[in-house]
């Protein structure tokens, strides 16, 4: 890297968040196990920012990014991780009359399956989560939630020869959703977590100023399993992960099961089902947030889980913190996010960053 290039990126204000990066991410196919092709709008994003970027041996990448100043500017090593997977399905068998049948990747309700539009396998191939027509329903069935085990993708296909020249088994299903921009709302696939890695991407164009390692993990829905590999690998003095989260916002819902809120600012973890946050760190970010006048919300104790809790426990262990961007809807084919929050989210973790390099021992 010049050293022109290295001196633009010093300096202390944080850097802005690429929204064109969470439109590539989201709009890529990468369910856990499949998470190639988000890898490589990852590589793509932040190859000329880092000053090393390898493959791990479960597919996270792992990018190392010396902080400004060099040696000059000590502070502990931050492990930055937010997977890349989202959910999905995979292809389990081809019937006879060209019907392909799958079995979820990760935790997805099947209440919202039906009559759905996904892409199948590398090519892309468009298929309809299949259902009869109300006229064909007995009264009885029509108030019946499918069983994913029951449900089947219509690909056009009129047999299993015909099918299989266009999938295979084994084959990852995605939503077939595409981003899209509503003033300050954006919609989109795989929020969960393609904006913690738009956020990432964002935090490495600029120097940091402790010494980072970033990881883009995989296979996160099914078990955090690609950070806990790369946490063993990296060994950082703490670690701060960057999530999509569940908002709490429903019609009908208490004041108290409403967050946290879309637009409410960076939320912050105290616990959940596979971390209790280090407190001495969720501190520090709730210190920076009030001196940058950022704000915050608290995320539901006990609700869900992140690569924090493996990330934690690796080694002799890691004080870890979680800050998330809360989307509505999740886990299902379209996502809403307000875009103001990642913004708030890259301020508040670089500020917490430069903070870690004068307040951490």
């Amino acid at each position: 890297m010049s050293r022109a290039r290295t001196a633009l990126r010093r300096g202390g204000a944080a850097p802005l968040f690429e929204e064109r990066f969470l439109e590539a991410f989201s709009n890529a196919d990468g369910p856990s196990g499949w998470e190639a092709p988000v890898r490589a709008k990852v590589v793509e994003a932040v190859r000329d920012a880092v000053d090393s970027l390898e493959v791990d041996a479960m597919g996270s990448l792992v990018a190392r990014i010396a902080p400004a100043g060099g040696r000059a500017r000590r502070g502990p090593h931050v492990m930055l991780c937010a997977h890349m997977d989202e959910v999905g399905f995979m292809v389990t068998a081809v019937e006879k009359d060209g019907r392909l049948r799958i079995r979820k990747v990760g935790g997805i309700d099947p209440r919202i399956l039906m009559g759905q539009v996904f892409r199948v396998g590398t090519k892309g191939i468009r298929g309809v989560a299949g259902v009869l027509p109300a006229h064909l329903l007995s009264n009885n069935d029509m108030s019946k939630v499918v069983p994913i085990e029951e449900l089947f993708l219509d690909i056009g296909a009129s047999s299993r020869n015909e099918a299989l020249q266009a999938v295979s088994l084994g084959d990852l299903v995605a939503f077939d959703t595409t981003y899209e921009s509503w003033g300050s709302v954006r919609k989109g696939k795989a929020f969960d977590d393609r904006v913690g890695c738009a956020v990432l991407a964002s935090l490495v164009q600029k120097r940091p100023p402790v010494p980072v390692t970033a990881v883009w993990a995989v296979q996160e829905e099914i078990g955090l399993r690609g950070a806990a590999a790369a946490a063993r690998r990296v060994s950082p003095d703490l670690a701060i992960v960057l999530e999509g989260t569940a908002s709490g916002e429903a019609p009908g819902a208490s004041e108290g099961e409403s967050q946290p809120r879309m637009g409410g600012g960076p939320t912050i973890t105290i616990q959940d089902r596979s971390l209790m946050a280090d407190a001495r760190l969720t501190e520090l970010l709730q210190k920076t947030a009030k001196a940058r006048k950022i704000p915050t919300q608290w995320k539901r104790p006990g609700v869900g889980g992140t690569d924090a809790g493996r990330i934690a426990l690796s080694g002799a262990g890691v004080p870890a913190a979680v800050v998330s961007v809360a989307c509505r809807y999740i886990h299902a084919p379209a996502a809403y996010l307000d875009i103001r929050d990642p913004r708030r989210v890259v301020e508040l973790v670089w500020h917490t960053l430069e903070a870690l390099g004068k307040e951490w021992a």
